[in-house]
């Protein structure tokens, strides 16, 4: 059983089978929108694992949608989090796609297991995700797909790593990680305490030391966001899968999981 597993033996060779589609495979402006049922079908068709970012609303459904704020990406204003979901679902669209944000579940039910899930937990550093982490395993309920969870929040990843260590989980890594000695000694601290199952850096941080050590390690490196030919080059050197956006990966002569 993999709850049984040592963390020597966690082994999930999925996770860098195969591109990643950031926020699924979308395209801004039109009905298929970032983080979108749409954008989700659409990855699963073309043959990629899909990437959704997740976060909850005032009555503690799960989401998906990325920005903290409704602003940018629907017709309405202020945060996910002050939110009901019947009101979001009834009151806003998701850009120019006509469709309401969809929760957790539903993208679930889309992706039926065909293709990988990569679920990133939007958390505040000003709350504790316990009850968001214990929102997203509820959707994992009766889910007999591929999924695993990642997150800049390092609580988050622990959390998972306590509570339900079946998914795999991954630590995502920004500027702010690498930026000093003292977040770079943070860090090496919190991958100790929380372990994750994969690493998940930033492609214009490609390549660094940390990532390098890891990798030799023989632990999966993921890299976000590629989004031309010029980072996918360095990514595919530097990484074992990639996150992704058009026209990167698709388009390209070197095409996606010919050795996946």
């Amino acid at each position: 059983m993999a709850n049984h597993m040592s963390e020597n033996q966690r082994q999930f060779p999925w996770l860098t089978a195969r591109a990643i589609a950031h926020r699924g495979l979308f395209e801004a402006g039109t009905v298929v929108e970032e983080n979108t049922l749409a954008s989700v079908r659409a990855a699963v068709e073309a043959g990629y694992a899909v990437e959704v970012d997740v976060r909850a609303t005032v009555d503690d459904i799960i989401v998906v949608f990325h920005d903290e704020f409704l602003d940018r990406m629907t017709n309405g204003a202020g945060a996910v989090s002050t939110w009901g979901f019947k009101q979001l679902r009834d009151e806003f669209k998701v850009g120019t796609s006509g469709q309401p944000m969809p929760s957790l579940p539903d993208v679930l039910d889309e992706i039926d297991r065909r293709q990988p899930l990569f679920v990133e937990i939007k958390s505040s550093r000003r709350k504790n995700p316990q009850k968001l982490c214990a929102g997203v395993r509820h959707a994992f309920e009766g889910y007999g797909g591929q999924v695993a969870i990642m997150s800049f929040d390092p609580r988050v990843v622990n959390w998972f790593k306590a509570y339900m260590p079946k998914y795999p989980r991954g630590l995502v890594i920004g500027r702010e990680f690498l930026l000093s000695m003292k977040r770079r000694v943070a860090l090496q601290l919190w991958v100790q305490k929380c372990k994750p199952d994969f690493i998940a850096c930033d492609v214009n941080l490609l390549p660094n030391s940390f990532c390098t050590s890891w990798r030799k390690k023989g632990k999966p490196l993921l890299t976000w966001t590629v989004r031309d030919e010029k980072m996918e080059s360095i990514a595919r050197e530097h990484a074992d899968a990639l996150i992704f956006e058009k026209p990167a990966v698709i388009g390209t002569k070197i095409t996606a999981d010919i050795n996946g």
